[in-house]
């Protein structure tokens, strides 16, 4: 088979500074003190626990500083000392996620990509093109590393980004877990499986499952040619849809699934299931249309989802692209750097223009499609696994808003963090639709030390409450001063919001640490929770887990989704451009009016922003 010698087609555009010189020597993320964990953990208790229940956990966290919190953190230093190679937190938090006997759907999240519209198949082609080289060049360490976009260590430590001096980079270690990686499930405990020097990917479509090569035997990328014709052998493919997927099964529970799989295995269907979970990559060919629908790319049709597969890329039938992330390996960050790449390459560099710009009509080769011959009981397990799915996509709402009358530019030159004012805008619109405040979470990415993922922060501050408290309440009550108290308390919430990302971004947070101590006394006891120390049984400590609302701020996506973990909880991806705000709302619970919240969600950022204009006499419209 003839491949293409221009160097160019097989590598990413390369900056100055790469991966090669720097992974691995990136800081260890710090052990914080316990006095400082628990001083943080008081303070955010303060703001949602009544006098009677914070003296409470105030003795209770006295205790156990003192006592077995002083124990387990000397055998967290000690742990820490003894794995040098990594941090504290890696596989405490790996343990989070593989343990989780929950389906994935709980877990994996979504993103539409932007990239130049065309026909499914020039899209297609154009996106497997520029994995490619994303591989070859991840394989050649010449990537050039993402950068933490502003949030610097305060120590001064860590590698500087060359093209942004107030930037970190980003540890890119999660990059050697994207191809060829499999979440394998077991009945107790997931495996994460990656198959190093694999050269196919996996096609799904119409519920069949093909198997295509990417990679020539020399490592070179195949010619689009060939790319584009063996995807058009499996898009001409007349058969009708799969009746009985097997990659619906999937979408199950994980005790569930693995039960299932080892059917499967005994059935012969081994070979392959390996050649599913080691393949580089899944492309789903979506029978449906994908722009701005968010829903389909997560939940897809029911057959067409591999969901264990470290990353999925969709194309849907009107040619807009998608992906979906499994999560044990991956954080938004990364998720976000791929997209990044990818995109800017298809749009700089694209393989193929339209469908007559090559000969696609050449026979296609290394293509093959898996068979699957499934008994009565898988049959009957897939049809249970399908409806499952379609039952949790019916109940899964989603609504989006574009607030359009002001952005970054204009919370900037008011002085607030735009990120500060929409987790507050977030709690106001919660307090004023529901009665009472929020919990909620927003994670922040510690990804400039090495292997770091995220850490957890609760918005829902002393001052973010203060401030919800004075804009539900009457206006006589606080009569001419309500404008002038408002404006105080809003500076005063952003800035509590950013000290709270900077600790969490330098690793002073206290979720994860107080987690990995919880992880060390499950083992100390056997796993037996009757057992654990107070602090941890006291209801306070369970209530960080209680999410009212997850949030995440993604910048310059077009589409965003993951579930709740709570039947009650509402998720929000948004993403905060210069004179606009987007923003993806999702819940499963049916007394959660997403409609009705996301007008109040409007109508609260219009408040806020009312009351900055006034102050910094500033125009927003």
């Amino acid at each position: 088979m003839s491949r293409v010698e221009d160097p160019g087609y097989h590598l990413l555009s390369m900056g100055n500074q790469q991966m090669s010189d720097l992974q691995g020597k990136q800081p260890r993320l710090p052990v914080p003190r316990l006095e400082d964990t628990i001083r943080q953990y008081l303070k955010a208790e303060r703001a949602l626990l009544d006098d009677e229940a914070y003296r409470r956990t105030e003795r209770i966290c006295s205790s156990f500083e003192q006592g077995e919190g002083h124990l387990l953190q000397n055998e967290l230093l000690a742990y820490d000392k003894g794995n040098q190679h990594t941090s504290y937190t890696t596989a405490f938090w790996l343990d989070r996620f593989l343990n989780c006997r929950a389906s994935l759907l709980t877990s994996n999240y979504g993103m539409n990509m932007e990239m130049a519209s065309g026909s499914q198949l020039v899209c297609a082609t154009n996106l497997v093109v520029s994995i490619a080289r994303f591989h070859r060049t991840l394989k050649a360490g010449l990537l050039t590393p993402a950068d933490s976009g502003g949030l610097a260590h305060r120590d001064g430590t860590g590698f500087v980004s060359g093209s942004r001096p107030k930037s970190y980079l980003m540890c890119m270690s999660q990059l050697n877990h994207l191809f060829g990686t499999c979440r394998i499930p077991h009945e107790s405990r997931d495996e994460r499986q990656t198959i190093l020097g694999t050269r196919h990917f996996v096609v799904l479509h119409k519920g069949y499952t093909y198997t295509c090569n990417l990679f020539d035997y020399l490592g070179y990328i195949l010619p689009a040619s060939t790319i584009m014709a063996n995807l058009h052998h499996i898009m001409s493919d007349s058969r009708p849809p799969v009746q009985f997927p097997v990659a619906s099964l999937t979408a199950e529970r994980r005790d569930v699934w693995a039960r299932l799989r080892k059917q499967l295995q005994a059935q012969g269907h081994g070979s392959a299931l390996s050649l599913i979970e080691s393949a580089l990559f899944c492309l789903c060919l979506d029978e449906q249309d994908l722009k701005e629908d968010i829903k389909q790319n997560l939940f897809g049709s029911g057959g067409d989802r591999w969901f264990d597969k470290s990353v999925q890329f969709i194309v849907g039938k009107d040619g807009f692209s998608g992906i979906q992330m499994e999560h044990s390996w991956c954080d938004g960050m990364m998720a976000m750097y791929l997209i990044n790449m990818i995109t800017k390459d298809i749009q700089n560099r694209p393989a193929v223009t339209h469908e007559n710009s090559v000969m696609y009509q050449e026979p296609s080769t290394g293509v093959q499609r898996l068979q699957f011959d499934l008994d009565g009981s898988l049959e009957t397990a897939v049809v249970s696994a399908k409806y499952n799915l379609q039952t949790l996509a019916a109940s899964t709402s989603i609504c989006h808003i574009e607030f359009k009358h002001f952005g970054s530019n204009f919370l900037k030159g008011c002085g607030v963090s735009p990120d500060s004012i929409v987790q507050l805008a977030l709690q106001l619109a919660f307090t004023r639709m529901y009665g009472h405040h929020a919990m909620t979470s927003e994670p922040c990415s510690t990804g400039t030390f090495l292997h770091g993922r995220t850490e957890t922060i609760q918005p829902a501050t002393i001052e973010a409450l203060e401030c919800c408290k004075v804009f539900c309440a009457d206006s006589p009550r606080y009569g001419s001063q309500r404008t002038t108290l408002l404006r105080r308390l809003i500076e005063a919430t952003s800035k509590q919001h950013k000290q709270l990302i900077s600790e969490a971004a330098m690793g002073q947070g206290f979720e994860q640490h107080l987690f990995a101590l919880y992880c060390l006394a499950l083992r100390d006891n056997q796993q037996n929770l009757s057992d654990l120390p107070e602090f941890f049984l006291d209801p306070a400590y369970q209530l960080q887990y209680v999410e009212d609302i997850f949030s995440s701020h993604v910048p310059n996506i077009q589409a965003g989704l993951f579930l709740p973990i709570v039947p009650e909880g509402l998720i929000s991806v948004y993403c905060i451009r210069d004179t606009s705000v987007s923003c993806y709302l999702c819940t499963l619970s049916t007394s959660r009016d997403l409609e009705a919240y996301s007008k109040t969600l409007e109508m609260s950022l219009k408040e806020i922003g009312d009351v900055l204009a006034g102050m910094h006499q500033k125009q927003i419209y």
